[in-house]
């Protein structure tokens, strides 16, 4: 391609939707009866669906008892034109576990339950196995608060597997291990949600979902919403869409983490209960005590804690400012379909959005960020904190220059840190980046299109990186508004390989897989002393991933994957089956390939 057409890509690129013009913003909008919110929302909303090629899209605004907007944009159903609407119902993901929650604190009113107790005190089934000697107890709590070192998921059958049970995970779990010991670190898990509803269940003696349906969603208003792993076909339903074409919507084992389907209206109406108290229409869902105790912090004294951000299953954040009070939420992401559910506790305000679209991942954050603080704005004139980011101003320090360099677990799988002359570099599944280090002192991740451009990372930029040592482990921390968020890496240090995982070198094809996602194959390479696993994973309808993780060799037939956090700290196992060495992870069973 000539230069002139690079250059002409690169100017598309840096002003692509500049034609695209907002509504004039009115000197004042406090008092204006959410005006300027609905005008400005509908601007954004259809440029952004434009933008990311959503097809479909619901949104609601309450102010305490009343919603003040709800309305749909685009489409539900595109091939028979069937409009998004407020009462379109969508998949709700993972906002599923805010009503986990709610259920087991009734039984907690109804002294049925205590939430510190050992978890087996209501579900005797369940055991795992634990390499960490002084463990506490996994309890209700540190379910809820995603503190209980539970794996993540247990990936086969989790979706498209019609045969698969939630109830299923407490009896195969007890092979498994735990990742990380008990109230220590933050790691986000639907599995631990699924025991949590599982205990629900055996404690009340109501199948879950009928339980869901009659203790909480029809007390609360939510009329339209019911519990199940899939979407009825009842001409009331969003279908689906990958990449703007329609796919079915795969089946969810996993009912307590995700299995919610609503219309933002019926997630307009369980704000309103958290409103007024834990009472809707004289339906009492919660006493306020309830209330007010899941909504308020319950971590910060874990090892790897670095500030508070977690109730009992809410999340809980000041994104708009101290002005404004803690952003009581939660949000949800399935195959096609992604969900934002914000409140204002202080305020009385909530925003609610669904999308039926893969696309509309990060969207859906943007679009219920700057509703929430329009809608702040107009009820009480409190402006939202504007981010800043720091420039980059400042040398690297002569010690990172040393210290940082190397390999590192990152959620995105390994990261290499290598000095480039007086800076640093950061490299991760074959994208290189560079590490600043800004006038706040810490470090920020900066993306040059072509190697030229500098690229608007958005919140990513914003944040800044910075080294600590905790519990004698190399972390690097993220940090926003120059305060500590959470572990973003470890460093992963050089291991000695024994024989028996020289011979285990090689690829390993699965055998036992059954759902939408399949881990198709594992590769086992050892290269500059770290033992490196690859998962190729094939994801319908989304084609494969491959996913570089290291691990780090704790026996001779297990390995863990290396790290902090979620998705880390799962073992790989070695078993032998009629004298044949067999692969085990997450459920999945793979033979060495020939």
């Amino acid at each position: 391609m000539k230069k002139t057409g690079i250059c002409l890509l690169v100017l598309a690129f840096i002003f692509a939707g500049a034609c695209s013009t907002a509504p004039q913003r009115p000197s004042q909008t406090q008092g204006d009866h959410y005006n300027y919110l609905r005008s400005h929302m509908r601007w954004m909303i259809g440029d952004k669906m434009a933008e990311r090629d959503i097809v479909g899209l619901s949104i609601a605004v309450v102010d305490d008892q009343e919603i003040v907007w709800a309305e749909g944009f685009g489409f539900a159903d595109k091939k028979k034109g069937i409009k998004a609407s407020p009462d379109t119902i969508y998949r709700a993901g993972s906002i599923t576990k805010l009503f986990t929650a709610t259920a087991a604190m009734q039984l907690v009113e109804e002294g049925l339950m205590d939430i510190d107790q050992p978890l087996q005190v209501y579900l005797p089934e369940f055991r795992i196995k634990s390499r960490f000697p002084e463990d506490d107890p996994i309890t209700p709590r540190l379910l809820m608060t995603h503190h209980a070192g539970l794996p993540s998921d247990r990936h086969n059958q989790m979706w498209g597997d019609e045969t698969a049970r939630f109830t299923d995970l407490v009896r195969v779990l007890q092979d498994e291990y735990v990742i990380s010991a008990p109230n220590t670190i933050e790691a986000y898990s639907n599995v631990g949600f699924s025991l949590l509803g599982h205990a629900v269940e055996k404690v009340s003696g109501i199948p879950y979902a009928e339980y869901i349906e009659d203790r909480i969603l029809r007390p609360a208003g939510m009329r339209q919403a019911y519990i199940a792993p899939n979407l009825r076909d009842d001409g009331r339903s969003s279908k689906g869409y990958f990449k703007g074409k329609n796919f079915p919507t795969p089946y969810l084992r996993d009912l307590p983490a995700g299995a919610l389907n609503a219309s933002v209206v019926d997630l307009a109406h369980f704000a309103q209960m958290t409103f007024a108290r834990g009472e809707f229409n004289g339906s009492r869902v919660l006493e306020s005590e309830t209330l007010a105790e899941m909504q308020s912090f319950q971590d910060g004294n874990g090892t790897f804690d670095l500030h508070q951000e977690v109730g009992l299953a809410w999340r809980l954040d000041q994104r708009i400012g101290e002005k404004a009070g803690i952003v009581a939420n939660h949000d949800g992401g399935t195959m096609m379909f992604y969900s934002g559910f914000l409140t204002l506790p202080d305020q009385k305000l909530a925003v609610v959005v669904f999308a039926n679209s893969n696309t509309a991942q990060g969207v859906i954050d943007e679009i219920s960020n700057e509703a929430l603080a329009l809608a702040l704005e107009s009820k009480t004139g409190i402006k939202r904190k504007t981010p800043v980011t720091p420039e980059s101003r400042l040398p690297t320090l002569s010690e990172d220059l040393e210290r940082l360099p190397g390999a590192w677990s990152t959620p995105m799988g390994v990261a290499h840190i290598y000095p480039r002359g007086s800076r640093l570099k950061f490299e991760v599944s074959g994208t290189k980046l560079d590490l600043l280090r800004r006038e706040d002192g810490y470090y920020h991740l900066q993306y040059k299109l072509l190697g030229l451009f500098p690229v608007n990372m958005g919140n990513i930029g914003r944040a800044g990186i910075g080294y600590r040592k905790i519990a004698g482990r190399d972390l690097l921390v993220l940090h926003v508004n120059s305060k500590p968020v959470m572990v973003v890496a470890e460093r992963i240090e050089p291991q000695p390989l024994s024989t028996a995982w020289r011979e285990r070198l090689g690829t390993y094809e699965v055998t036992n897989a059954a759902g939408d996602i399949i881990l198709q194959s594992v590769e086992l390479a050892y290269d500059d002393g770290l033992l490196i696993a690859k998962l190729n994973v094939e994801m319908k309808p989304g084609g494969k991933e491959v996913f570089t993780e290291a691990l780090r060799v704790v026996s001779d037939t297990d390995a863990v994957i290396a790290g902090l956090g979620r998705n880390k700290g799962d073992t790989i196992r070695i078993t032998e089956v009629d004298g044949e060495e067999i692969l085990s992870f997450s459920g999945f069973l793979l033979r060495r390939a020939h």
